[in-house]
């Protein structure tokens, strides 16, 4: 499958790697086609990958990854423009942190609890699959699981059904089984807002391989 990867941090440079290991014909998307830390990984890879502009990642996936910092996602995706990503499945993996005040950011005022992230993704582009997942651990973790042992949960939520269903056949891909669909976009309130809980826990155990799993 063509991915777009729009995104060159770690998140970014994570999904990427698995994505081109796992024999997709992956784009890396930023600001510059020259951007260095998308040149940098390009020249990591032996698949078939690619890096250019966020509008050209956008062009080129039949699928695309949002891999940035929530407080430019919307920016981002003026870059990319709407046209290149009608009708596609976007993967938002993003999450609306704010860091301007230290550490442990707070999750950013205007987009969260009445409304997230995902949701402005898809008000913002009406004609795209946004489908919100992976936003819930670490990017090492998202790409392999087996790095938590045992079985641990990956979360899932979205409008289109049949996106949805081509997002868990990545995640599959992964590594992962059996993810929990939460139901429609507005579910991602609730995934983002996770995200103060996880940093604590980063904190208190001195390390980012671990997962959030459901008992019952």
């Amino acid at each position: 499958m063509r991915i777009g990867v729009l995104g060159t941090g770690m998140v970014g440079r994570a999904l990427a790697t698995r994505l081109v290991g796992l024999g997709h014909d992956v784009k890396m998307g930023s600001r510059s086609a020259a951007s260095e830390p998308a040149q940098d990984w390009l020249r990591a890879q032996t698949g078939t990958a690619s890096a250019g502009t966020f509008a050209e990642a956008a062009a080129h996936g039949e699928a695309v990854f949002l891999a940035v910092r929530g407080d430019i996602a919307l920016d981002v995706l003026d870059l990319a423009g709407a046209a290149p990503l009608a009708d596609k499945i976007l993967v938002d993996v993003s999450n609306p942190l704010d860091f301007s005040r230290g550490m442990p950011p707070v999750l950013i005022e205007g987009l969260s609890n009445t409304t997230s992230l995902g949701e402005e993704v898809q008000s913002k582009l009406p004609d795209t699959r946004v489908v919100k997942t992976l936003n819930t651990m670490n990017a090492d973790v998202m790409v392999h699981p087996d790095r938590v042992p045992g079985r641990s949960d990956v979360f899932i939520c979205g409008e289109d059904a049949a996106a949805k269903a081509a997002v868990v056949q990545l995640l599959n891909e992964f590594g992962w089984t059996g993810p929990i669909d939460l139901g429609g976009i507005s579910a991602a309130r609730g995934t983002e807002a996770m995200l103060p809980v996880w940093l604590r826990l980063w904190q208190a155990l001195g390390t980012a391989d671990f997962n959030f799993r459901i008992v019952r």
